[in-house]
């Protein structure tokens, strides 16, 4: 099975592009032009473009929060492949897990803030005993691609 979320990270990116772009012409039109100049429930113009402001900038934090990362998995052949990298606008370190499936013992799931994050650390064996590999956000994938990863890795575990 094969799992590329890359139209869902795509997605995601185009719609936090237009929300940028609207929330830019809006604020522009409402602070350069005329047309809100009265008060409405005692706020001014100036008072609206702070809260639409705000409104955006906790979007956009929340969304920071929740990590989401552009996932490939793949369990083709007699490795499981598990390439990741995250999607902040400084972060571009890609990273690749790569397990033989006899090496492969199972996985943990962590939930992190509130429920909002959810990790994903897999296990293997090796000489020298457990080893658990760096936590992946799997925040990004839907309900259905989550539980097809869950089912294939449970199906693998030793």
């Amino acid at each position: 099975m094969e799992i590329d979320i890359q139209r869902t990270i795509l997605k995601k990116n185009l719609r936090a592009f237009i929300l940028a772009i609207i929330f830019v012409v809006f604020v522009s039109l409402l602070l350069i032009t005329y047309i809100y100049e009265d008060q409405l429930f005692g706020l001014t113009k100036y008072h609206l473009a702070i809260i639409i402001a705000s409104v955006y900038v906790l979007y956009m934090v929340f969304n920071t929060l929740r990590q989401f990362h552009y996932i490939y998995f793949s369990d083709a052949g007699d490795r499981i492949v598990l390439r990741y990298f995250p999607m902040g606008a400084f972060t571009h370190k890609k990273n690749s897990i790569e397990i033989g499936k006899k090496e492969f013992v199972g996985y943990e799931i962590r939930k992190q803030l509130f429920g909002l994050r959810e990790k994903l650390i897999l296990k293997a064996k090796t000489g020298k005993g457990l080893a658990k590999y760096p936590p992946v956000s799997i925040t990004a994938l839907a309900r259905k691609e989550k539980e097809n990863l869950f089912q294939v890795l449970d199906r693998l575990k030793s």
